[in-house]
């Protein structure tokens, strides 16, 4: 009996064993593992030489089931290129032939580009099809439309160029201010604090773009509205990027230095308020150093020689653009009919270390750092914090000073005109 027990308990057990090595083996034919060696999907409007990446980007891979379902394999974060590269999407069933990658134009420390009246991030989604191989390793530049939507290859294209640049102004700043703080630790290392930067075809036509301290809904969160235009001929790759970096350094300064904010006509106009000129001119600056590669050689001197109607606007005046000449007399390595000779980072530097490209780097990297950590409110304030900090030796002296001169400023980096030309009382 014992003998007869056993071996219907061994038929059991063999049969069970059976049983689970075909469902194993049923599932194991019924899936499979897919990898993604590298992706690099980048995107064009009407001319694929043109094409940009989507570089520190958000986005989620998916595939659709069998029902029509939509199934969530994975998400992470492009790389600095704009690449996914090894990522491992574990038991694909083999019924999927394709993944869906859905691309999110921003990410959580930076920010996304946002629509106006759905306040989601845009998105671009790229179907990809299963090689037989199961590895994924594809490069291409594509259009993307949305279904209904008028012109939203255009929409698509527009959107991605403003993440692209908005990626690009960040890691470039990023950059130069960690150099500078390679030169002078006391510079603290940037840390950057994420703000939404919003876009919609058709919504502030023709106007200023605009950083919203309040948000541009007054909902108490800070953001940045870029504004559309009737021609679209308007959104040049400098245009987004200037007006990005621009709007994109008020942020900073309201965050770290709480600069106040101040009505202006334009960036020749007079401003009563020093903060003005000081709050725009600082991230005017910026914007033209960043799209210029750190050179305004060409009007270098513009605040000598300008001559409207007879009338120089900038020497010496409470002018935005004034500001501007005189924060690019602190980092051009070489001056241009100027004859004058300093730039902010000459007594840390041995220059024959250093290329005047990376020179350039450093000074606009202890400048945008020093309008940070100065808290200054105006040109004077930032200045005679500079003057104290970097200005060390007899010769630095002569040589800051003689910025101050050439631009009309005072020894202590005051405005000394008025709007007519006149000398201001104390």
């Amino acid at each position: 009996m014992k003998k007869r027990y056993l071996k219907i308990l061994l038929m059991v057990v063999a049969a069970f064993i059976s049983l689970s090595v075909d469902l194993l083996m049923s599932h194991a034919d019924s899936t499979r593992n897919v990898t993604i060696k590298s992706l690099n999907v980048k995107v064009y409007d009407t001319d694929a030489s043109t094409a940009v990446s989507m570089p520190n980007s958000e986005y989620s891979i998916s595939y659709v089931d069998s029902e029509g379902l939509q199934q969530s394999l994975t998400s992470g974060e492009t790389d600095s290129e704009g690449l996914i590269t090894n990522v491992e999407l574990k038991e694909v069933p083999t019924t999927a032939s394709k993944l869906e990658i859905t691309y999110t134009m921003g990410n959580e420390t930076r920010g996304y580009i946002k629509n106006l009246s759905t306040d989601k991030p845009y998105t671009i989604t790229f179907g990809k099809s299963i090689p037989e191989g199961n590895v994924i390793s594809y490069k291409t530049s594509a259009r993307f439309a949305t279904s209904g939507e008028a012109n939203s290859y255009t929409l698509h294209y527009l959107v991605a160029r403003m993440n692209y640049y908005y990626n690009e102004v960040v890691n470039q700043t990023t950059h130069d201010i960690q150099v500078a703080h390679a030169t002078d630790s006391s510079i603290s290392e940037f840390r950057n604090q994420p703000i939404n930067l919003y876009y919609e075809r058709g919504s502030f036509v023709d106007v200023d773009n605009g950083f919203y301290r309040n948000g541009h809904d007054r909902s108490g969160v800070a953001d940045i509205v870029l504004s559309d235009h009737a021609s679209l001929s308007t959104f040049t790759d400098y245009y987004i990027k200037h007006a990005i970096a621009h709007e994109w350094t008020h942020w900073n300064l309201v965050r770290t230095a709480n600069l106040p904010s101040g009505s202006y006509k334009n960036h020749y106009s007079y401003n009563e308020q020093t903060t003005t000129s000081y709050k725009e001119g600082g991230p005017a600056f910026v914007a033209d150093m960043l799209t210029h590669e750190y050179s305004l050689a060409d009007v270098d001197s513009e605040a000598q020689n300008d001559n409207y109607n007879g009338v120089n606007r900038l020497y010496g005046k409470s002018i935005i653009r004034t500001v501007e000449q005189v924060l690019y007399d602190l980092l051009d390595v070489s001056s241009n009919n100027e004859n004058e000779d300093y730039f902010v980072s000459e007594s840390l530097l041995n220059t024959a270390d250093y290329t005047n490209e990376q020179i350039s780097e450093i000074n606009f990297g202890v400048l945008y750092a020093q309008m940070m950590q100065s808290k200054a409110k105006n040109l004077s304030e930032f200045l005679q914090y500079i003057q104290e900090k970097y200005v060390t030796s007899d010769t630095d002296k002569s040589n800051f000073q003689q910025v101050l001169t050439l631009n009309g400023l005072s020894s202590t980096g005051d405005f000394t005109l008025d709007a007519d030309g006149n000398l201001l009382t104390e």
